[in-house]
């Protein structure tokens, strides 16, 4: 007696056309798509109003521009994917500058001081951690906080007054270029390749996209949740830290002031990447182009001669609209 294998049959073309449209249409989906389609709209529209807008020279510019909004974003999107936030990140930003620039004066290397920048951000990060996983205090309370504390350190400890850096070393990744692209942004890319990886290629990736989807099922399976937490928010303070380091290079000094700008700008990439408000949901690339996304809106204004007092509110009502999107995907 002979048993027929069961032969696999293959989708038509009108099953197939139709999984096409489903994904095409789902919210899902456009949410990924979001941020890219809305950086080609606008540099057509802007490069049609002015060409120059698509020069290169242009181009390179605005892209060593998005650097910091690009690093300060890459970070948000690991407290974000924990469905929480980071409201100190701009003023760790302020504190890693002087505490860079506070070293150089006491004679130490530049790279020790870079270092201590970047210590600095992993520190502020930790203590947002320690408190939000093992304390359980709320994330918005406990990051309100530290934004009072960092800032009050940043200006205390500085004196309210900057401090020249006079080393080419530094300024070398604001001005020097490989290929025509800026060295700074070229760092920029290179950390988010790597914290994709982290966060797609590894299981403390998969461990941190459960603990924001559901910290009580992610705990119950055995997951060491305060502990996933903290090191979300130290990798999220050490790119604050990157951040310090950078806007130390592209100025030539420290800077003790908070610019709140760029806590806006960060969370604002995150939103419009597609990064889940709601947690455990998250991409690198997405924030990465809001965040160049933002840099371009903001650089295509003041090129048609919008005043500056317009960005915060074309940023803010991207926010809003992104956010209203988000909450239909949850």
């Amino acid at each position: 007696m002979t048993t027929q294998t069961p032969t696999r049959t293959r989708p038509s073309v009108d099953e197939a056309a139709h999984a096409v449209r489903r994904s095409l249409t789902s919210e899902e989906t456009w949410m990924k798509l979001a941020a890219p389609v809305a950086l080609i709209v606008l540099a057509i529209v802007l490069g049609s109003i002015n060409p120059r807008f698509l020069s290169w020279p242009s181009i390179t510019s605005m892209l060593a521009d998005a650097t910091i909004p690009i690093v300060l974003a890459l970070g948000a999107t690991f407290a974000v994917t924990l469905a929480g936030i980071d409201l100190s990140l701009a003023a760790t930003v302020a504190l890693g500058s002087v505490t860079l620039a506070t070293a150089y004066q006491a004679g130490l290397p530049l790279i020790v001081c870079c270092g201590i920048a970047l210590l600095t951000g992993l520190a502020i990060g930790a203590i947002n951690g320690t408190f939000i996983g093992w304390v359980r205090i709320p994330d918005f309370i406990v990051t309100l906080g530290t934004l009072s504390v960092v800032m009050g350190l940043s200006l205390i400890i500085s004196q309210g007054k900057p401090v020249q850096i006079p080393e080419r070393a530094l300024t070398a990744i604001s001005t020097a270029n490989i290929g025509g692209i800026r060295v700074n942004f070229l760092i920029a890319i290179a950390l988010a390749i790597v914290l994709h990886v982290v966060l797609f290629r590894t299981r403390f990736g998969t461990h941190l996209l459960a603990v924001g989807d559901n910290p009580d099922a992610a705990k119950a399976m055995g997951l060491k949740v305060p502990r996933i937490k903290l090191a979300g928010y130290m990798i999220c303070g050490a790119m604050a830290g990157v951040g310090a380091i950078m806007l130390t290079s592209y100025i030539g000094s420290s800077q003790p002031a908070t610019n709140t700008d760029y806590l806006l700008k960060a969370i604002a990439a995150v939103v419009l990447g597609g990064v889940s408000l709601f947690g455990g949901r998250a991409t690198i690339y997405g924030p990465v182009i809001g965040a160049i996304l933002l840099t371009f809106l903001q650089s295509g204004l003041t090129l048609l001669g919008v005043s500056a007092f317009y960005s915060p509110l074309m940023i803010g009502i991207v926010v809003i609209a992104a956010a209203t999107l988000m909450r239909g995907r949850k």
